[in-house]
């Protein structure tokens, strides 16, 4: 398949970033749902803009965090087999596949059919994040050598993390981080939502109470809670940790502080911008499609910001860190990447009432299948994947990212890939419709109970 003139007009688009992307689309959905041509065009800016903060304030904080962490990985860690690259470099790998703006195209297409046949909520504008999806692909590709497994693969997971975007805004998740009207879409990670859930249900029936959240910090203890102090309370942690000068603490102390303050700022930004474009959706939506509910499915980037996810970030850095060595097998620490994986934190603190115990009780949780699944196989899949793209490894050893270890496609992709001679091609369709059915059984329970409580309304 001839794919150049595809990726001729596509590639400028997609090099633009996720920026470009997001004030056209939003600009667009202004004129959709009749906001006015100026007022479309301001809203898209805004958002972008406020956006663009999140990401700026976002990249300081890994800036900053990610050398304390190297220095902790390099005082307590040791030489594995497989190193951390960071997710960025995995970015840049499916992105330079030809078989992006195929996967591009049928997850958008899943996405519209499954809107116009009430199978989802969500509305996925986060068209940068199905570089998850584009790895997984060209790991069953590797793995099988038939890109038809792939593409079938990755288009079920279109269906499949739209399915858990909804999971975790029909139940108030992304609302009680501050984003009404919004599902958070990333790729299978928004999973760990649901993890999250019944973790959280778990611990409520050991009478674990949610009582350490920030506010209740702040309570108790005053001038401890407030976001500026705690920040610098972790980084003065770190950086004594990491056996930084104490100039040095006190640099970092302040880096964490000012991000625990300006994040939440850019964030909310970007929901006022939001407000109005929302509700003409709303208003658009209850005239064209009998009041339907969309949820806009954006970068859970912008709800980083949270006090417990920066917390939970920073302490679990040397608890990873610990895994590497306690947990037999293990293959790895994570480096590159540790700082990241906030990315992945920020789905479990609402389903957890913001409780920062809680909280860190489920992300280690977390890291415990991340190491495994490193071990599993993910660490040598993802280092197929970057060999294939040209990167060069020495013998014996490999590289890696530990965000692929926490995305829950990259082991069942390795998995079904590695099995393909025993299963083919019907094996794998099989596995994804028997997903898909189960998903579409809890769907059709869900808008029985809608509809139910709609007309006792």
């Amino acid at each position: 398949m001839d794919l150049g003139f595809v990726n001729t007009i596509l590639d400028p688009i997609m090099n633009a970033g996720p920026l470009f992307m997001i004030f056209i689309v939003f600009t667009v959905i202004g004129l959709v749902v009749r906001l006015g041509f100026l007022k479309a065009v301001r809203n898209g800016l805004m958002i972008a803009v406020g956006f663009n903060g999140v990401y700026i304030v976002v990249d300081y904080f890994l800036g900053k965090v990610a050398p304390a962490a190297s220095a902790l990985a390099t005082r307590f860690g040791g030489v594995f087999t497989y190193t951390d690259i960071g997710w960025a470099a995995f970015a840049s790998f499916a992105w330079s596949s030809p078989w992006a703006y195929v996967i591009v195209l049928l997850s958008l297409a899943v996405n519209l059919v499954m809107i116009f046949t009430s199978m989802t909520d969500t509305l996925n504008l986060n068209i940068w994040d199905f570089w998850e999806a584009i790895i997984a692909c060209l790991i069953v590709y590797a793995l099988t050598n038939n890109i038809v497994a792939g593409l079938v693969f990755a288009t079920f997971l279109a269906w499949f993390n739209l399915m858990m975007s909804d999971f975790n805004a029909q139940r108030g998740y992304c609302a009680d981080l501050g984003f009404e009207g919004l599902s958070f879409y990333q790729g299978t990670n928004v999973a760990w939502g649901a993890f999250g859930h019944y973790v959280g249900k778990l611990l409520d029936k050991t009478g674990l109470e949610a009582k350490f959240t920030p506010d209740y910090i702040q309570e108790k203890f005053g001038v401890i809670g407030e976001p500026a102090v705690l920040g610098g309370l972790i980084g003065m942690l770190m950086g004594i940790g990491a056996g930084y000068y104490w100039i040095d603490i006190i640099m970092l102390m302040i880096a964490l502080a000012t991000s625990l303050v300006l994040i939440p700022m850019m964030s909310g930004i970007v929901m006022q911008a939001l407000v109005p474009v929302s509700e003409a959706a709303g208003s658009f939506m209850k005239s064209k499609a009998s009041g339907k509910q969309i949820y806009i499915g954006v970068d859970p980037a912008i709800a980083v910001g949270n006090t417990t996810v920066l917390a939970t970030t920073v302490l679990m850095v040397p608890i990873l860190l610990v895994m590497a060595f306690i947990i037999p097998g293990s293959v790895n620490h994570p480096l590159a990447d540790l700082p990241s994986l906030l990315f992945f934190w920020v789905f479990v603190v609402a389903p957890n009432k913001f409780d920062m115990l809680r909280t860190l009780i489920t992300t280690i949780l977390m890291g415990i299948y991340g190491t495994f699944a490193a071990t599993l196989g993910v660490a040598k899949w993802s280092s197929m994947v970057a060999v294939a793209q040209g990167v060069e490894v020495a013998e014996g050893t490999g590289v890696t990212s530990w965000f692929n270890h926490l995305c829950p496609e990259m082991l069942v992709a390795g998995l079904l890939g590695e099995n393909y001679g025993k299963i083919g091609m019907a094996g794998l369709i099989a596995f994804c419709a028997v997903v898909i059915v189960i998903t579409i059984v809890f769907r059709l329970r869900y808008l029985k109970n809608i509809k139910t409580q709609t007309a006792a309304a």
